[in-house]
């Protein structure tokens, strides 16, 4: 269901952990708690002046209070030559250098004055201090001062992520290198928090003997090699209990749920193999659910509890929904049953083709080309409204519709040059029922039309039918949106043109439309297919990829 994340920084250690707790708030003010009170900082290292600082760090900053994390850690300046790492011990920022910085080399580390506590109370004023680093050289070996889990230890779950603390900042791409697990696991990733490698990775099998090793090509910043290898060993626990979902929120099931919910909450039996999450199949999720997550989803620090966090701006009346199908618990033991439903029902009517000024969506095209299509123009009162499709920035062509309650009828069509300027419009001397309502009457069902217009010696004579073929499920899979569009609506329309001139017919063409109407989301795969003079087919498709309503 999800991508890989890379999980919100949440624990570090680092040996400067005594002065660091001198720093830290003690604060009880929680988030419903009213505070008007700006965050101050409390503590920092190095000093502000302070000389001959170690070159590779950490460095940290204490605040008064809890803080917006993203706040802070996205507009910190540190003027170092390379990258650098931030971690979180409670109220204390962490600063990590990832290569050593210069000798004798003043820095400074700009705190900005956005950064904002829990209440949105900003600092107030940009906080500065600055330090000029040592020249001596580090020939000191770095040591491992501590894993988790620690060597013999036993009934270890499976899941489990696998932290080493090192005495001082690593190469972090060397120290990875030259870390290896016996069995490997089929999946995972490494992170770093300060001095802390972890690494997380697929579930190990129940009551197995898991081996870690960090050779001694392991180096730090400054590239002195690990003092000695350091291996241990731990055995996983006995679990042969399938999880379960035994909460969530909303809650499985629930109608009436707010179009605006930031999140769903996920709450598992036991401790739950995150990478299994990754490779769910786009069958097993609702497309809309995918095309609202806002940032990749977090686990609780013990697995149990999945947050999915949303745009807050939900479709209404859609029953948003997921099958947990291979996801399996720290052990590897699959979900009890298999697959597991979840599902919401959000507040408000549901309808497969929504009219607003400013309603857009978004698609691509058989050449991976960008396509949008817009509603313009509506008119409550009358009911007209034009769908104009953009290529760019440029509009391509137009279609001149009006809705009723019991239909949408196609009034004609504009089309435009390449440079976006109106070539023609054709408008049809009785208009053609379009889409009729409520859609599930005409399930299958099809309707004929007949009409022409006229444009100087042309005469151009319109006959077709257009119904619901069926209803059916969507699977989307692109590097755009994946997920599945439950019980669309497949809504062909077949014209057929001829076209005179002075009686005389000159050609004509034949085209067909296939759309799928999806319940909320509006139309999400628009096929056609056009036959020109004998010549063709010509077939091209649309497939959406995001839509603004």
């Amino acid at each position: 269901m999800f991508s890989q994340r890379i999980k919100t920084l949440l624990l570090a250690f680092i040996a400067l952990v005594p002065f660091i707790v001198t720093g830290c708030s003690e604060s009880d003010t929680g988030p419903g708690t009213s505070d008007t009170t700006p965050p101050t900082i409390t503590g920092h290292f190095p000093q502000d002046g302070a000389t001959d600082v170690n070159r590779s760090g950490p460095y940290w900053v204490a605040f008064s209070e809890p803080m917006d994390k993203e706040s802070v850690t996205d507009v910190i300046g540190f003027n170092m030559p390379g990258e650098y790492n931030t971690s979180w011990i409670g109220d204390t920022l962490l600063i990590t250098p990832t290569v050593l910085l210069n000798g004798g080399t003043s820095y400074t580390i700009t705190v900005d004055e956005t950064s904002k506590d829990l209440h949105g109370n900003r600092l107030g004023s940009d906080y500065q201090f600055s330090f000029t680093t040592t020249t001596a050289s580090d020939n000191t070996p770095p040591q491992i001062s501590g894993t988790d889990p620690e060597n013999d230890a036993i009934n270890v779950n499976g899941i489990k992520p696998i932290e080493i603390t090192f005495s001082e900042p690593m190469n972090l791409q060397v120290t990875e290198d030259a870390t290896g697990i016996d069995p490997a696991p089929s999946a995972g990733w490494i992170e770093w928090e300060g001095l802390k490698m972890i690494i997380y990775h697929s579930s190990f099998p129940s009551d197995s003997l898991i081996t870690v090793t960090v050779n001694t090509t392991a180096t730090d910043l400054a590239g002195n090699h690990l003092e000695a290898a350091c291996i241990f060993s731990y055995r996983t626990s006995i679990d042969n209990t399938s999880p379960r979902l035994v909460s969530a929120s909303p809650s499985n099931g629930a109608t009436g749920v707010p179009t605006s919910i930031t999140q769903i909450v996920l709450n598992f039996s036991e401790p739950m193999d995150q990478t299994s999450f990754d490779y769910m199949p786009a069958e097993n999720i609702d497309a809309r659910i995918m095309r609202e997550i806002v940032s990749e989803p977090e686990f609780s620090p013990d697995f149990s509890s999945l947050t999915v966090p949303l745009s807050g701006n939900l479709l209404s009346g859609c029953t948003y929904w997921v099958e947990f199908l291979d996801v399996t618990d720290g052990a590897g033991n699959y979900i009890d049953p298999r697959p597991t439903s979840y599902s919401f029902t959000t507040s408000g009517n549901v309808t497969c083709f929504p009219v607003k000024n400013e309603y857009c969506w978004y698609y691509i095209d058989n050449e991976l080309t960008q396509f949008t299509r817009c509603i313009e123009n509506y008119n409550q009162s009358s009911g007209t409204f034009d769908e104009v499709k953009y290529e760019g920035e440029l509009k391509d062509e137009a279609a001149h519709l009006r809705k009723t309650s019991s239909e949408i009828l196609h009034l004609g069509f504009s089309e435009y040059d390449d440079y976006g300027v109106l070539e023609q419009t054709i408008m049809w001397d009785d208009p053609l029922p379009y889409i009729k309502f409520p859609l599930e009457n005409y399930l299958p069902s099809s309707w004929n039309f007949s009409t022409q217009t006229s444009a100087g010696p042309y005469t151009m004579y319109v006959n077709g039918t257009a119904g619901i073929d069926n209803k059916e499920d969507l699977i989307i899979d692109t590097d755009y949106i994946e997920g599945t569009f439950k019980d669309c609506y497949v809504h062909h329309l077949h014209v057929m043109v001829e076209i005179d001139s002075s009686g005389v017919n000159i050609g004509g063409f034949d085209h067909h439309q296939w759309m799928w109407l999806a319940p909320g989301a509006g139309p999400v795969r628009i096929i056609t297919e056009d036959t020109e003079n004998g010549e063709g087919p010509y077939v091209d498709t649309l497939t959406v990829y995001d839509w603004d309503l």
